[in-house]
């Protein structure tokens, strides 16, 4: 027998959920008429990869209706997604140039936003493309890329994916011993993460490897087994696979009739599921079958339909295979012309598909990914023991420079008392030493500035968003936290004892706690990260619950944003979040106690968990907007009002929105004076 269906696993997303495999296209379309962008491509692409399994081409209408939605929608992630289908799609239906692109096209969305799972996807998916069009030296630079891009990552299931996928190339250079060790390497994770169909997919290669080195035991046991997978799985495609190379094996058997009927049977299910290059290779092993039989005229009818759909899809492979099969078809029957005409043919294919040159480029390539990964990852060490050591430089230059203040502001303050008592008229002096505490504060303002998230930074992963940030003396008690971790997003909005110096040192402890707390924790829930800052808060001011002993602490808003799976978590100490979704104001109430001792303190904070979807807008504040004293008859702006300003300026840009605020905060305080720090966010999702 001369080869097997080996099929490459390519990277692909799966979503899931309840609908029925056997809904028709209207209901699909029907049910997903009023759901958002997002939840309609989710929708669409679960329903194409159903059909993957069976008639891809059905599937084709879905991708369709999901590229329509995706080029309105904001996420470009979704469009990629929709793009990377496509060329799956093209792969599986021989159309190799469509899909090399369309997946280039998913690649540079992936590269703009810097999805190393998508950028990943595309180097594994061209490099499956380019194996089927026998391009063996673009498949092996591809698939290492995507290697090396899930190794910085740590994807152990996409690791696996592309194991499989060069195991397969080291088999088409005949490298079996190196292709039964990645196979093995892939078989590893997969048990691990029990992923059924690719532990079958890897039995059904392994078979193949050990038919080429002679191990015919283990063959026929490894395509059963994977069989069987498929079967409980319910995979057509890949069914289809494995009954094609268990023909193979009845054809090594010498059992040449069930061989052939089997051979007919997947010819006739690959034309309906339209796998034109499956097509290409079934008409050569039936052609193969009949030369067995001296049945040559029929043998040449089936070398040349394999020809002709090779010639189509420009599959390499497959076309050297038909002259192979073509020349040594008409040999047989002493037509040594014919013969020795597609014998040449034969030779140039060979020859552009692998040669001694395309072996040392293969050689080469490797080599530039080991040195390649070898420098990525001292890089990578250096980069880390860099920013570790610029992080505790700066840690401690904030820590000296606060103390420092601190010591300046007390030593001034003893030497201002000290100096008034002694001479009362000495204005001068006076004059100058509150020159001197205020520089101080105002260093120390500069320092609480460079403490807080640059504008840069939240614009990166905050794109639309405003900050209302006014301070009532130099320093604040009021600070904003923001973090990126994991995909996620935490934001804190916190509101500290006192306001001035006082509260500028509490904000600093606050600042410092956030850090640790979030740094450290595995897994990020809001009211975690509330419970542990109070303790940090308790424990730091030695509160107890004694009467005489400092009741300081603080009131805040924090929320966690997840923006891939639209989803946010909440918790509050005294200070709520306001979220408008669908022009509606939804108040998601804190607990009514600090982060500190108090009498009626509850175990732990809560944490509110809720869906958000693009457009809706996330408010948080400390109280010193709705406190300030101001307007005709001299009272407190009061919440109502400022929910009010909120909602009705909710289809404003951000920019908008902050001057807005700012300018009423104005022409409502007047020349009255600023009460308390003032600090308002907004974030459009």
């Amino acid at each position: 027998m001369k080869k097997f269906f080996i099929v490459v696993m390519l990277i692909q997303f799966y979503f899931y959920n309840s609908f029925s495999q056997n809904l028709k296209l209207d209901s699909v379309f029907g049910v997903i008429k009023n759901m958002n962008d997002t939840t309609q491509i989710k929708i669409l692409l679960e329903n194409y990869t159903k059909c993957e399994q069976g008639n891809i081409v059905n599937g084709k209408v879905f991708l369709d209706k999901a590229f329509i939605i995706s080029q309105t929608n904001e996420s470009s992630k979704w469009h990629g997604k929709v793009l990377l289908r496509f060329g799956n799609l093209y792969n599986i239906t021989g159309e190799y140039e469509k899909a090399i692109d369309y997946i280039n096209q998913s690649k540079e969305i992936f590269d703009q936003i810097d999805n190393y799972q998508g950028i990943g996807s595309a180097y594994n998916n061209l490099g499956a493309t380019y194996e089927k069009m026998g391009r063996y030296d673009d498949a092996m630079d591809n698939l290492i890329k995507a290697l090396s891009t899930y190794e910085l990552n740590a994807d152990s299931l996409s690791i696996a994916k592309t194991y499989l996928n060069l195991g397969l190339l080291y088999f088409r250079n005949k490298d079996y011993e190196k292709s039964m060790e990645l196979y093995r390497k892939s078989l590893e994770i997969r048990e691990k993460l029990n992923d059924i169909a690719g532990i079958a997919l890897i039995y059904n290669n392994m078979a193949i490897v050990n038919y080429y080195t002679g191990n015919y035991d283990d063959v026929r046991n490894y395509f059963e087994k994977s069989y069987l997978a498929y079967v409980e799985l319910g995979y057509v495609r890949q069914q289809l696979m494995a009954l094609s190379n268990l023909a193979g094996i009845l054809d090594i058997l010498g059992q040449k009739g069930k061989a052939l009927e089997k051979y007919y049977e997947i010819l006739k299910l690959e034309e309906e599921l339209g796998q034109k290059g499956e097509q290409a290779k079934t008409n050569l092993l039936i052609g193969d079958l009949y030369s067995s039989r001296k049945q040559y005229r029929k043998a040449q009818k089936f070398y040349f339909e394999g020809l002709r759909i090779a010639n189509e899809i420009g599959a390499l492979a497959e076309l050297s295979e038909a002259y192979s099969s073509l020349s040594q078809n008409y040999k047989d029957q002493f037509n040594y012309q014919k013969a020795l005409e597609y014998n040449e043919q034969f030779i140039a294919i060979n020859d552009s598909i692998y040669n001694k040159e395309k072996s040392r480029q293969i050689q080469e390539i490797e080599t530039k990914y080991e040195t390649k990964k070898k420098e990525q990852l001292i890089i990578n060490l250096e980069n880390e023991k860099i920013i570790a050591d610029l992080r505790i430089k700066k840690q401690r230059i904030i820590l000296i420079s606060f103390l420092g203040v601190f010591f300046s502001i007390i030593i001034f303050l003893l030497i201002l008392f000290r100096q008034n008592k002694i001479i009362r008229g000495a204005n001068k002096l006076l004059a100058y030493q509150k020159k001197q505490i205020t520089d101080s504060i105002e260093y120390a303002s500069r320092i609480q500035t460079a403490m807080l998230p640059p504008g840069d930074y939240i614009s990166k992963i905050i794109p639309e968003h405003f900050i209302v940030y006014k301070p009532r003396d130099i320093v604040s008690g009021d600070f904003y936290w923001i973090t990126h971790k994991e995909g996620k997003i935490v934001i804190a909005v916190v509101d500290c004892t006192g306001h001035g110096v006082p509260g500028a040192f509490m904000s600093m402890l606050g600042f410092a706690f956030l850090n640790e707390i979030v740094n450290k924790e595995k897994e990020l829930k809001a009211n975690i990260i509330l419970n542990q800052l109070r303790d940090y808060v308790k424990a730091s001011l030695h509160q107890t619950g004694k009467e005489d002993e400092a009741k300081d602490g603080m009131d805040i808003a924090l929320c966690i944003i997840d923006p891939d799976e639209l989803k946010m978590q909440f918790s509050g100490a005294y200070n709520p979040l306001y979220l408008i979704k669908n022009n509606e104001m939804i108040s998601i109430k804190a607990d009514r106690m600090p982060i500190g001792i108090h009498v009626f303190e509850k175990d732990s904070f809560t944490n509110h968990e809720m869906s958000i979807q693009k457009g809706d807008i996330i408010y948080m504040f400390t109280d010193g907007y709705i406190d300030q004293f101001g307007g005709p008859k001299t009272q407190k702006f009061r919440i109502a009002p400022f929910r009010n300003l909120l909602i009705s300026n909710r289809d404003k840009s951000m920019k908008q929105q902050k001057e807005i605020l700012e300018k009423n905060f104005e022409d409502w305080k007047g020349n009255h004076d600023q009460i308390d720090d003032v600090l308002v966010m907004g974030i459009k999702i």
